[in-house]
């Protein structure tokens, strides 16, 4: 796989300070992951992106290696990044990631060796532009990620853009169309940290009505989101509707618990090591958000797929894949982050 840093534009990256926070769409400096970017054509992206390794979300994992959600969280970032820096979108103009597609190709490129930080290089390339007239109402990106100088990730997004105006009578109309009236939301409580592969109660994402039931006859995993209005990694901002992060990390949590009830993984820990996820409604915060989670059968590399899902009141609003990889083994070698 080419690696992010092949491209000569790619040197010219540096790790010594944040972009600023407005074009990474987040309000806390701390929040911004993305230190710079340079562009080589009129569809080609380079950016470097350092994550801290006390972030209170993502330091908090089995200490063998990084979590890839923490690189994915950059590239997101990322995204706005080479939007509004290089190709002129305004910032505020709203917009949808309508689906996300990534890979980790390399899980010992995430191997933690307890004193570097997770940082490295993508390159994303505009691979379709979606017009009406002279106006580009969409886009396709495919990324390549880089992390300790290999070939950490694959990644592509679908993106949606409108004017507010068009956001706000969009918004309106997929809200009448619910049945929220009056809606009430089932008490949760939320699962043990270790049961998804966490240590801070607080960034447990999902949870129960009551006492855990048993395994489901039709085989799927079913459990609440769980949201916290004052996290302060995924409500960094107000939101009307609930952020995607937060959906995908109930996903993935869903996914993990899945996985190890059923055998597919020995413990909470494994690795994240894929994820599809499709956008297909707004998910509201006043009516119950459902996860859904299928294992089905681990692959030849070990890897173990789990069909996930997120209702609310009977319609789906996100469907996908978490890919999840029994606990690696990191290398005893020591290894330094960068390129």
């Amino acid at each position: 796989m080419t690696t992010a840093s092949a491209h000569p534009a790619a040197d010219q990256l540096r790790f010594e300070r944040t972009v600023p926070r407005s074009i990474a769409h987040r309000r806390q400096i701390g929040e911004v992951f993305v230190a710079d970017s340079v562009q080589s054509s009129d569809d080609d992206f380079h950016l470097s992106f350092q994550i801290p390794r006390a972030h209170s979300l993502w330091s908090d994992r089995h200490p063998s290696h990084h979590d890839p959600f923490a690189s994915a969280e950059a590239a997101r970032q990322a995204i706005f990044v080479l939007l509004h820096r290089h190709v002129g979108v305004p910032v505020g103009l709203p917009f949808s990631l309508q689906r996300i597609e990534l890979r980790v190709e390399d899980p010992q490129a995430y191997a933690d060796d307890g004193r570097s930080a997770l940082q490295g290089r993508l390159h994303y390339r505009i691979a379709e532009r979606r017009h009406k007239g002279s106006d580009v109402m969409g886009m396709g990106l495919e990324g390549v990620m880089e992390v300790a100088g290999r070939g950490a990730m694959t990644l592509s997004a679908r993106l949606a853009f409108m004017s507010q105006d068009d956001y706000d009578l969009f918004r309106a109309f997929r809200r009448s169309g619910k049945p929220l009236v009056a809606p009430e939301l089932t008490p949760v409580r939320r699962l043990a940290p270790a049961r998804v592969g966490r240590e801070i109660a607080r960034n447990v994402v999902i949870g129960t009505a009551d006492q855990e039931p048993g395994s489901p006859e039709d085989g799927v995993y079913r459990c609440l989101l769980a949201a916290d209005p004052g996290h302060p990694a995924f409500f960094d901002h107000e939101y009307d509707h609930v952020p995607g992060p937060l959906m995908v990390e109930g996903l993935r949590q869903a996914a993990l618990v899945a996985a190890h009830r059923g055998g597919a993984v020995p413990d909470a820990h494994a690795l994240t090591v894929g994820c599809e996820a499709s956008f297909l409604d707004f998910a509201e915060f006043d009516a119950d958000l459902v996860h859904e989670a299928r294992v089905g059968t681990p692959a030849s590399d070990g890897r173990v797929p789990v069909a996930v899902g997120l209702r609310q009141s009977g319609r789906t609003v996100v469907e996908g894949r978490v890919t999840l990889l029994p606990r690696p083994t990191a290398p005893r070698t020591t290894r330094r982050h960068g390129g």
